[in-house]
């Protein structure tokens, strides 16, 4: 997570504040509003936050000075994050504030458990070593959607407010302990979305699941076949 590996350094979230917009064409514009103290130890350079997905698309980052922060993916193997470069490096009883602004594809999807509706579930970026003191999330749904027609996951929300004229769902939580996940989601109708993906089912649903062990195992039986051809063969040739 954080610039310099090292055991003796010890940090906090003062605030982890998340702000995400759903859009018609099914991908999610991701603001992150943080800010964290070194409480001590070496210097922090850059902060890797994470994204929901390996399809996204980095917009700005900015410090609370105004100032444009560098950043790049960062992403490893099924880790997808965004590297951000802080303006200066944020020493022991220092805190630093910034954003940073994403688009995520291939977020929205069908909902099983509802027919006729799709949703999103997402998962704060959680902090292996650190404590998040002020956790908020915000979710814009698209146009139209009431609040009747939205339905949650286990994580009921704290209120529902309006941005412009879309509904927004809004959830708090305060304390969270080191590696503390908080997954909120949302579901509503399809039909206030253009696009979204769907869970393969049938033929796909099964190649897609047992696959690569079709092919391991066809593999093997072609190895195996034309060993057992070679074997036959050979006081013939």
């Amino acid at each position: 997570f954080m610039g310099i590996a090292s055991a003796q350094r010890t940090y906090h979230l003062n605030q982890e504040w998340l702000k995400i917009w759903i859009n018609q064409d099914g991908t999610i514009d991701l603001f992150y509003n943080i800010s964290i103290t070194l409480d001590s130890g070496p210097n922090i350079n850059y902060v890797l936050i994470g994204q929901p997905n390996h399809d996204f698309t980095i917009g700005q980052a900015k410090d609370q000075y105004g100032h444009v922060l560098s950043t790049s993916d960062a992403s490893s193997g099924n880790d997808y994050e965004v590297r951000v470069n802080l303006y200066s490096p944020l020493s022991a009883g220092q805190t630093v504030w910034f954003t940073l602004t994403t688009n995520v594809a291939h977020m929205i999807w069908e909902e099983p458990k509802y027919p006729g509706n799709v949703g999103m579930l997402f998962i704060p970026t959680w902090w292996e070593e650190a404590s998040v003191q002020n956790l908020r999330v915000l979710i814009v749904l698209p146009l139209n959607v009431t609040v009747s027609e939205v339905k949650t996951t286990e994580v009921l929300w704290n209120s529902t407010q309006y941005e412009g004229d879309r509904l927004a769902i809004y959830w708090e939580k305060q304390n969270l302990i080191p590696d503390e996940r908080f997954p909120v989601g949302v579901s509503f109708p399809k039909q206030y979305v253009q696009y979204y993906d769907t869970q393969p089912s049938g033929v796909i649903a099964f190649f897609q699941k047992y696959g690569s062990t079709l092919l391991v195992f066809g593999f093997v039986f072609f190895i195996l076949g034309t060993v057992f051809v070679v074997v036959r063969k050979r006081p013939y040739l």
